[in-house]
């Protein structure tokens, strides 16, 4: 066959709405270090003649990796407009029962006991934009009180505008806590499975020559153990059920 054996693929978005987010943080298999992981279920409006005009909805995975996972966990609330360029990402997944009460469907077991797979698909972000939260989520954060979100928080100069902007560098500065079930916006799913430890951290040489190393694998793979794991991966466009609650700050879907 004549001509380039290479594909090229890359696609843009712009107008999505986040419908929910899920979030791993970083940790290591088998020895090898995986980067903290977003899920971003979010809403796309396709312009079409399907329901009189308004057009087609669908729900589109996208995936986010590493530090910029954290910041997008704690900034991207549900509704909020955002666009990015993304490249695709098509692997075998794992099919799951559908969600019963805010609990995480368990895997689907074939005639042989082993988990079915279908052929499933993702885009990886490669660069972002915020756009404008969504006003249903705005008001309920009013409506959660002026520690969460001021009335005022949008009047340039005003008392409530200075407390907001406070109340941002807040949310940006929480941690991360495995015992947590939320992180920022997102629900937690921690790893699980055979060769699941700790992320491994880089330590300086001369901190080594200090004293003894710190075994900060088998430390956090400690707090790990005997926990129960938030759950499994949703499927695309789960919507965590329940009623929002207030956790560090940010107002969360029911978990």
């Amino acid at each position: 066959m004549s001509g380039s054996a290479r594909s090229l693929q890359s696609s843009h978005f712009s107008g999505l709405r986040v419908a929910s987010t899920n979030f791993t943080p970083e940790y290591s298999k088998n020895g090898k270090n995986v980067s903290a992981k977003l899920t971003v279920n979010s809403f796309m409006n396709i312009a079409s003649k399907a329901n009189s005009g308004d057009g087609r909805n669908e729900v589109v995975p996208f995936t986010i990796w590493g530090k910029l996972a954290h910041i997008c966990a704690k900034s991207m609330s549900p509704g909020k407009e955002w666009n990015c360029a993304a490249n695709l990402h098509v692997y075998d997944g794992r099919v799951f029962q559908k969600s019963v009460n805010g609990q995480p469907g368990v895997p689907v077991l074939g005639g042989d006991g082993q988990p079915i797979t279908t052929k499933k698909f993702s885009y990886t972000v490669g660069m972002m934009t915020f756009g404008e939260e969504s006003n249903k989520h705005i008001m309920a954060e009013i409506q959660a009180g002026p520690n969460v979100r001021p009335a005022d928080w949008n009047v340039a100069g005003s008392q409530g505008n200075l407390v907001w902007q406070e109340i941002l560098k807040a949310r940006q500065a929480v941690q991360f806590d495995p015992q947590s079930p939320t992180y920022g916006y997102a629900r937690v799913y921690l790893p699980q499975g055979a060769g699941i430890a700790a992320y491994i951290q880089t330590v300086p040489g001369a901190v080594v020559a200090a004293g003894p190393a710190v075994d900060t694998a088998a430390a956090v793979a400690a707090t790990f153990a005997g926990m129960s794991p938030a759950g499994t991966v949703a499927l695309p466009g789960a919507v965590v059920p329940g009623q929002p609650a207030v956790v560090n700050g940010f107002v969360v879907p029911g978990v």
